[in-house]
């Protein structure tokens, strides 16, 4: 897969993607073809698909189904470049494709850029977006990893997929209502009848439909910086004494390999160490690859690699968020982390 999408980057800085149908054929396909879907097979990928039955001239660009007769998700492909200026009446046109028949998942692509978006939420569709996945400016190892995540066949089929996108969404609505409110919030403080700016952020936050406990406000707050992008990960040297070259050490959890590695990078991170080295330093210990380790610290808890990193500036943010995501393992989050 990191081959398509780095052959794909080359084919779009060399503008080879003409039109929308170059997007269409030669690049969704072509995605869609390496996340497990039969291009040719009609009844699981259906072109022109009419999402209204009485009009004749509402058709999806891609319907996918896995074998009954509601579809999973709808894809609107547009030309190269011809997303974002247009992007409120192309969200108004995905709406109306699911008024009738409701997909799990609905798509706008022009080849650059993806947005996911999960109708089966409630409010205005634009809302109903939790994740953009740009293939030209993320890193290549994110790109896979979410694609599949989100739009591989197989994940779709067990459910993992909607899951995900549940988590992430709630996370990220909350996290996008709590930094469109701070500002709010920071200047009632200073009006009758004087609020303290953790209550203040929790009301504001509250108006627009969702909850948050003070600790998360006052967690919100000090860890409140605007976020750098992620440096691309390196895969780390071998070290010889092993099979593979690399020496594995135990699980600090037993039981939860995931938990393990996440504590460990989180450990590193909050000793100074920068994402990348610490995600590499695990990698090697574990005797895993570093995207193995990434995914667990980012897609395996509906995160994305700067929303992990804010959660590390601050140590009790991070227990916080660990402990309501691995509620049995409690004691070994504190036990760990509460060391650092």
């Amino acid at each position: 897969m990191k081959e398509i999408i780095t052959d794909i980057q080359s084919k779009l800085n060399n503008n080879l993607y003409q039109n929308e149908e170059h997007v269409r054929f030669a690049l969704v396909g072509r995605v869609l073809q390496a996340l497990g879907w039969d291009l040719w097979n009609p009844k699981e990928v259906y072109t022109e698909y009419r999402p209204i039955p009485t009009e004749n001239l509402s058709r999806v660009d891609y319907a996918l189904f896995t074998g009954s007769e509601i579809p999973w998700v709808f894809i609107e492909v547009k030309a190269v470049g011809h997303v974002d200026a247009n992007l409120p009446a192309i969200e108004t046109q995905m709406r109306d494709y699911n008024t009738n028949l409701t997909a799990m998942f609905s798509i706008i692509t022009d080849g650059k850029k993806w947005r996911f978006y999960y109708p089966q939420t409630g409010g205005q569709f634009s809302q109903k977006l939790f994740k953009v996945v740009d293939l030209m400016n993320d890193d290549v190892g994110d790109s896979e990893v979410f694609l599949r995540a989100f739009l591989s066949k197989s994940e779709i089929e067990n459910g993992n997929a909607e899951q995900e996108a549940k988590n992430y969404l709630k996370f990220t609505l909350k996290q996008r209502a709590m930094d469109n409110a701070l500002p709010q919030a920071r200047r009632l403080v200073d009006e009758p009848p004087y609020p303290s700016l953790p209550q203040s952020l929790i009301e504001l936050v509250q108006k627009a439909g969702h909850t948050i406990t003070p600790e998360e406000a006052i967690e919100f707050i000090k860890s409140y910086k605007p976020v750098e992008k992620a440096p691309q990960v390196v895969p780390p040297k071998p070290i010889a004494g092993s099979p593979t070259g690399i020496s594995a050490t135990p699980d600090i959890v037993p039981g939860s390999a995931a938990l393990s590695q996440i504590l460990e990078v989180s450990g590193l991170m909050l000793k100074g160490r920068d994402y990348v080295s610490a995600v590499n330093e695990v990698g090697r210990h574990k005797d895993v690859h570093p995207n193995t380790v990434r995914d667990k610290c980012t897609r395996q808890l509906g995160l994305d690699t700067e929303q992990f990193k804010a959660l590390l500036r601050d140590k009790s943010q991070i227990i916080f968020f660990l402990k309501a995501k691995f509620p049995e393992y409690s004691n070994n989050i504190l036990d760990h982390l509460g060391r650092h």
